[in-house]
């Protein structure tokens, strides 16, 4: 069945991996019911196009890498994403089939943690291994978790920075705790097949992204990266960091504004010392007991923690007001939709 699948005598296989990965890319699938491909699902758009990539990529070797490289340096794909003539365009092609400007694409959940951890230098690509288990908000991971008629573990983090900050790809996924981040840019659930992933814009993402302590932790090792490359000069400091979050030299008047925001935020950590905060060592669980209908308590050990062998990320108290104000525009960045989004 496995050589069948595989061979190139049936067409099936090789339309529905280019259909899918023409989807990541462009928003939209040149057919558009990637879980229901065939008779019954929606009839393509560019029929040839997709025919093209499917023989294109058995040709090649089945290899993903240089599918990617033929849609990456299409004209299609390096469209911009304004038109000259918006009102012409929406009445001559109204489902944007015809590709005559890019779609911006938002991150996806994971995409969007890795590069944030990738710009930070913080991102271990180790291949394989273990599951991580990264850092997720401490109210959702304290809370408790009934599981059969009992109460599931607390949640807690990798002790080491490395194994907390491996690919999104291979953390734990437990399907009754979901990482409020990755939950919140519209990462699916596990329990059923997605065929097209959402792309909602609500508040609690702006919110996330700016207020997060998770994402200060990002700005912060982001910050102290730039410190290191670029010692000294806050002028390069602020061209590096646009370009490893932009991949572009700043505008002279973005260096301008990025100026007087540290400044700003400069003056303000040199009058406000962070607070010192340690994780919590032990939870207090309660529950009702089946029988009697009374409350009971116990004492449950975050042995992560009350071992000592869980090594934090770079904190505020760990760095000085310098290091927190250029850590404030970092943040910044990583809010701005040019970071958010593929244009």
């Amino acid at each position: 069945m496995a050589r069948w699948i595989a061979s190139k005598d049936n067409p099936l296989t090789a339309r529905v991996i280019v259909n899918r990965v023409w989807q990541w890319h462009f928003g939209q699938a040149i057919a558009g019911n990637p879980n229901n491909f065939g008779g019954t699902g929606k009839r393509p758009t560019h029929p040839e196009l997709l025919d093209w990539l499917a023989a294109t990529f058995v040709e090649e070797g089945w290899s993903l890498k240089q599918l990617h490289r033929h849609i990456l340096t299409s004209a299609a794909y390096q469209r911009a994403t304004a038109h000259p003539d918006w009102e012409a365009l929406i009445k001559l092609d109204p489902n944007r089939t015809s590709y005559a400007v890019f779609a911006p694409r938002r991150l996806t959940a994971e995409e969007l943690r890795d590069a944030m951890l990738s710009v930070s230098g913080e991102l271990n690509r180790a291949i394989g291994g273990t599951p991580a288990h990264p850092e997720i908000n401490e109210e959702v991971a304290m809370q408790p978790r009934h599981i059969m008629g009992s109460v599931g573990p607390a949640y807690q983090a990798d002790p080491t920075p490395a194994q907390r900050n491996r690919r999104t790809l291979y953390a734990e996924r437990i399907r009754t705790l979901a990482n409020p981040m990755l939950e919140i840019f519209n990462k699916p659930g596990p329990d059923v097949s997605c065929e097209r992933r959402d792309s909602a814009t609500i508040a609690p993402q702006a919110f996330t992204l700016m207020n997060s302590p998770i994402h200060h932790a990002r700005a912060l090792a982001f910050a102290a990266r730039l410190e290191k490359e670029r010692p000294g000069n806050l002028e390069r400091q602020i061209v590096r960091a646009f370009q490893l979050v932009f991949q572009r030299q700043p505008t002279k008047a973005e260096t301008k504004a990025c100026h007087t925001h540290i400044a700003k935020m400069l003056a303000h950590h040199k009058a406000t010392a962070p607070v010192k905060v340690e994780p919590p060592k032990y939870v207090i669980r309660q529950m009702v007991e089946e029988m009697t209908g009374l409350d009971f308590w116990w004492v449950e050990d975050l042995d992560i923690y009350s071992s000592g062998d869980f090594v934090p990320d770079l904190k505020p108290w760990d760095v000085k007001p310098p290091t927190r104000a250029l850590a404030e525009l970092c943040l910044v960045l990583f809010n701005s939709n040019e970071f958010v989004y593929v244009y």
